[in-house]
């Protein structure tokens, strides 16, 4: 009967809300948002990877530390906030936007689009044998990547 219930915590559904965006040197708590998505345009299949970032009064952010960046990762969190899966991506950058408005009482948002050249899985807790392979999946992707650098 343990096991059982142990086998039923395990299936707890990920949330929206509970998930970290790494995006170079900004504060992890500046993201309000983010979106991958997926599309097919002139028959090539391309990954999109949106997001925004808050702007306070002690954190401007410096659309140069985001622009340059190549590497994104995006974390699911557990109901304690461990890491439990999520993304490593390669990216390259596409757009940026900032809207001021006097009309618009809202937050100051910064808004980015990145185009995600690879997306590799960071781990998972399927079974003991399926974890090894996606690890070892992502560690020959992350050598491949070397040698293209």
């Amino acid at each position: 009967m343990a096991e059982k219930i142990s086998e039923f915590k395990l299936q707890e559904p990920l949330r929206t809300n509970r998930w970290l965006l790494k995006v170079g040197k900004v504060p992890a708590w500046l993201v309000r948002s983010t979106n991958l998505e997926t599309f097919v345009e002139k028959g090539k299949t391309y990954t999109k990877l949106n997001f925004s970032l808050l702007n306070t009064v002690d954190y401007t952010i410096v659309p140069d530390d985001v622009i340059q960046l190549r590497k994104i990762k995006l974390e699911f969190l557990d109901p304690v906030g461990h890491v439990i899966n999520g993304y490593d991506m390669n990216v390259e950058f596409e757009k940026m936007s900032l809207k001021c408005d006097y009309s618009d009482d809202g937050l100051l948002t910064h808004e980015f689009v990145f185009y995600v050249k690879n997306l590799n899985q960071l781990h998972t807790n399927v079974g003991e044998e399926s974890e090894k392979e996606i690890v070892e999946k992502y560690k020959n992707n992350k050598k491949k990547e070397e040698v293209r650098i």
